[in-house]
C-alpha cells in the first residue's frame, strides 16, 4: 500500500474519531508553534495559536469555545505559569479551561510547580506527537464528563426545588428564595392561597381531578404574576406567592386580582415584612391567621361567596 495513502487514511480516521474540542497553543517559538498546530489539526482538533501570554489572554477572553490551552513555560514578559495563573483568575463556571504546561524542562521540580499552580497536566517537549494527541483526547473526555456532570447536577438541583405535580417551585425553593431576599434587607410580602372546598372535589370527582385542578391553578398563578414574583406550592392545596419590594396594600390588590382569575375559588392571607429580623416562617404564620379570618368572615356571610367547584 502506498505509505502516503496510508497516512492520509489515518489522518481521516483521526479526524473522524477526534472529540469536538478547540485547543489554544501558546508558544513563542514560531517554528514549533506551526509544527504543533499542524499535528493537532491533522488529528482533528480545531486549533488556535498565540505567540505569548498576553495574546493568549486576549484570545481566550473573546473565544469561549476553547476548552484546552497548551502553554509553553519559557516565554518572555509572561511565562507559562503566570499565564495560567492569570487565566484561572479570569476563569468562570461557564468556561472550564483545561490547562497543560508544555516545556523542555522535565525536572520533577518543574512538574510539581506546574501542578501546584493549578495546571491540569504537563507535557514535556520531548513527547512524541502521538503522546500529545493522546493527552488531548484524555482532556477532551474529562471535559465532556465534567460537562455532563454539571448538567446532571443542575437538573437534580432543579428537581429538588420543583414541585413534581405542578412544576412550580416547592416549599424548599420558597424558603431559600425568601431567606435570600430578607437577608438582603428587601421588603417582602407573602400571600398564602388556600383552595376552597378542595376536599369536596377530591371526594366527588377523585384525586386525579383534584390534581388537574391544582395544575390549573398553578398555571394561572404563574401566568398572571410578575417576572420577579415567585409562586410555589406550599403543600396540599396551598400556594405561596412571594412579592419582593411590594408593600401590603399592593400585595392585597394583587392577591384579589389573582383570586378573581382563578378557575376555582380560593381564600388568601397577606403579610409583609416589617424588619430585617422577619423570617418567611413569621410571614406564613401571619398569613395563616389572616387567611382563616377571611374564611370565617365568608362563612358568616360577611362577603358574597359562590363556590365554583
Amino acid at each position: 500500500m502506498d505509505p502516503h495513502f496510508a497516512r492520509r487514511k489515518t489522518d481521516r480516521e483521526n479526524r473522524a474519531d477526534a472529540p469536538c474540542l478547540k485547543v489554544l497553543v501558546v508558544d513563542d517559538d514560531l517554528a514549533y508553534l506551526k509544527l504543533l498546530q499542524a499535528v493537532l489539526t491533522r488529528a482533528g482538533f480545531d486549533v488556535a495559536v498565540a505567540e505569548d501570554g498576553s495574546a493568549a489572554l486576549e484570545i481566550l477572553s473573546s473565544d469561549r469555545d476553547i476548552g484546552v490551552a497548551i502553554i509553553d513555560l519559557a516565554m518572555p514578559k509572561m511565562d507559562g505559569i503566570e499565564t495560567i495563573r492569570r487565566l484561572q483568575r479570569e476563569d468562570d463556571a461557564q468556561q472550564r479551561l483545561y490547562t497543560i504546561l508544555h516545556t523542555s524542562f522535565d525536572e520533577v521540580e518543574t512538574r510539581l510547580r506546574a501542578l501546584e499552580e493549578g495546571c491540569d497536566d504537563f507535557i514535556p517537549k520531548s513527547a512524541t506527537s502521538s503522546e500529545i494527541v493522546a493527552k488531548l483526547r484524555t482532556a477532551a473526555r474529562r471535559l465532556e464528563m465534567e460537562r455532563r456532570l454539571h448538567i446532571e447536577n443542575k437538573e437534580l438541583q432543579t428537581l429538588a426545588l420543583t414541585d413534581e405535580l405542578t412544576a412550580i417551585p416547592n416549599r424548599r425553593a420558597l424558603f431559600r428564595a425568601a431567606t435570600e431576599m430578607l437577608a438582603r434587607g428587601r421588603l417582602l410580602s407573602a400571600v398564602l392561597f388556600d383552595l376552597d372546598h378542595f376536599k369536596q372535589i377530591n371526594d366527588k370527582f377523585g384525586h386525579l381531578e383534584g390534581d388537574r385542578r391544582l395544575v390549573e391553578v398553578a398555571a394561572m398563578l404563574k401566568t398572571n404574576t410578575r417576572v420577579d414574583d415567585i409562586i410555589g406550592r406550599y403543600g396540599g392545596d396551598e400556594f405561596l406567592l412571594l412579592l419582593p419590594d411590594t408593600e401590603g396594600r399592593e400585595a392585597r390588590a394583587i392577591a384579589n386580582r389573582l383570586s378573581r382569575t382563578s378557575p376555582i375559588t380560593m381564600s388568601f392571607g397577606v403579610a409583609t415584612s416589617s424588619s430585617s429580623n422577619d423570617t418567611l416562617a413569621d410571614l406564613i404564620t401571619a398569613c395563616d391567621e389572616r387567611l382563616y379570618r377571611y374564611k370565617n368572615a365568608r362563612r358568616d356571610g360577611s362577603e358574597q361567596h359562590r363556590a365554583r367547584v
